[in-house]
């Protein structure tokens, strides 16, 4: 598998860690891209002692700023030819109202914003592939809790009326919605699809969280599914040729079709959110 190449966003922790390791082993190219950066090289180091893979890179990449998104991609291309498994997989959970540095909620514009404009900049990588080309965003089944609140994407309602789970969940939907827009935008070029990986171990909570859920999430870790687990699917969508040519589709941890929720299925409004997002990150694409 040295002949292709795979993008894992947010590789340093969690369910990206456990994805590049057992990719890694599996003996692809692997290019790390993670907000901090000495912890994507020390990553990349022990999954080379780990595996005996030597093809494992890593580039800068802070999804909370476009900027940063669009060096990370300018980088990318420069380097590799082509692209042929990007896994969309960091994501934040915040408590509190936090906006990035364009401005964005900051859930939003990480586990959505971010990723769309990474994936759209990277397409003249993937669309070159011989091979087919798979893209993978990890989303979550907390996605059927929400809506698209597109008058608060800024978080214009204030820090009061800020609910940092209707965010998170907000986030996930988006997740489902691009990639079945992406599919109908590009689904000749690409594959594309997502996935709940299951409630994983992770620090997720851990981060932004307030005292309140970090408390409750550290009781609960010991009882959630590993990274390991976690990364069953990601593995999965990524390298089996059962789903070569599977596209649009929600993946659940076990690996089986699943229907995400009526407003996951709405085209209309993954058209809207396609069209929100490209004007949101219109200055930075390449």
């Amino acid at each position: 598998m040295q002949d292709k190449t795979v993008l894992i966003t947010g590789a340093n922790d969690g369910i990206g860690r456990a994805t590049a390791e057992r990719l890694a082993e599996k003996g692809y190219h692997l290019v790390l891209a993670c907000r901090d950066e000495t912890k994507a090289q020390r990553t990349a180091d022990e999954l080379v002692r780990q595996t005996g893979n030597e093809l494992i890179d890593t580039i800068p990449l802070d999804l909370a700023d476009l900027s940063s998104v669009r060096a990370a991609s300018e980088l990318f291309l420069a380097e590799h030819p082509r692209l042929d498994v990007l896994i969309n997989n960091a994501g934040v959970y915040s408590d509190k109202l936090t906006l990035t540095q364009d401005g964005y909620e900051l859930q939003f514009g990480v586990n959505h914003l971010g990723h769309f404009l990474l994936t759209l900049n990277l397409l003249p990588a993937m669309q070159c592939s011989n091979l087919c080309t798979r893209v993978i965003n990890v989303s979550s089944a907390l996605h059927a809790k929400a809506g698209i609140d597109f008058g608060n994407l800024r978080g214009e309602r204030g820090a009061q009326a800020y609910d940092g789970g209707k965010a998170y969940a907000q986030s996930k939907l988006a997740n489902v919605l691009f990639t079945k827009e992406l599919d109908r935008r590009h689904g000749t070029e690409l594959t594309t699809n997502c996935l709940h990986p299951g409630v994983v171990g992770t620090s997720l909570a851990n981060k932004h969280g307030k005292l309140l859920t970090k408390t409750i999430w550290s009781l609960y870790k010991p009882f959630a599914r590993t990274p390991k687990r976690g990364a069953d699917t990601s593995v999965y969508l990524a390298s089996s040729p059962e789903v070569r040519e599977v596209s649009g589709r929600y993946f659940n941890p076990s690996q089986c079709l699943v229907k995400p929720s009526p407003t996951a299925c709405n085209e209309q409004l993954a058209g809207r959110l396609w069209d929100y997002s490209e004007e949101a990150v219109r200055d930075y694409l390449l």
